[in-house]
């Protein structure tokens, strides 16, 4: 006989609606904000395929809290730069901590506007046997940057909203889905959960570079 611990994880919509009953218990989803159904159904991500059920779920019921810009006349998530979230977030003198990040993520990102602990973006890379496509989060302290995670998007949204115990560092979740984040790594980077980038060039070497090169050009 199947006991309690035998059941499997709650993945999809039956994660987000778990998660969207937390929310609203502790007041971060009060006033739900929904995206109309019919729009929902047609949306597309950035890459042209259809949200994942976790997606789906949420903003059907609510996209106040998570904050994605989509185009209501072409039903298209908005797509956004890696290069672009860092510097929103940590400012421009952080962007080239982030180098080997910008070319071993070199799919789109769609980010969110919620107020979080630490940024975070989701991935439109390869998605895991749920059809959820993995959160990246981002953190930069004292110069030395950190990103990864790879927590799928129904489990990171259970984590935000209390569905399901809050990791403390990137990349923690619960037991249960302990093998998530390393196969979404897998397939969407090198295998590292999170790592510190290598870092990038300076914008300031390119345009000293530019400055250099002009002169020769010249007439």
């Amino acid at each position: 006989m199947a006991t309690k611990k035998d059941k499997p994880a709650l993945r999809g919509s039956k994660l987000i609606k778990k998660a969207v009953e937390a929310g609203k218990t502790s007041g971060v989803l009060s006033e739900p904000d929904p995206i109309p159904s019919g729009l929902v159904r047609k949306m597309k991500l950035p890459n042209g395929e259809s949200l994942s059920p976790g997606l789906k779920e949420l903003l059907a019921t609510d996209n106040g809290w998570l904050g994605i810009d989509y185009d209501e006349d072409e039903a298209e998530v908005e797509a956004t730069s890696l290069e672009d979230i860092v510097e929103e977030h940590f400012g421009e003198e952080a962007v080239a901590a982030f180098g080997e990040a910008y070319e071993l993520l070199g799919d789109d990102f769609v980010a969110f506007a919620a107020e979080l602990d630490r940024p975070a973006a989701l991935y439109v890379g390869s998605p895991d046997d749920a059809g959820e496509y993995p959160v990246v989060s981002l953190a930069f302290d004292a110069g030395v940057a950190r990103i990864g995670g790879f927590v799928p998007f129904d489990v990171w949204v259970a984590q935000q909203l209390g569905g399901l115990e809050r990791g403390k560092d990137i990349g923690d979740v619960p037991p249960e889905y302990a093998e998530l984040p390393k196969t979404l790594a897998d397939a969407n980077g090198d295998g590292r959960i999170v790592f510190s980038p290598k870092a990038g060039e300076q914008s300031a070497d390119d345009d000293d570079e530019d400055d250099d090169d002009e002169p020769e050009g010249a007439a």
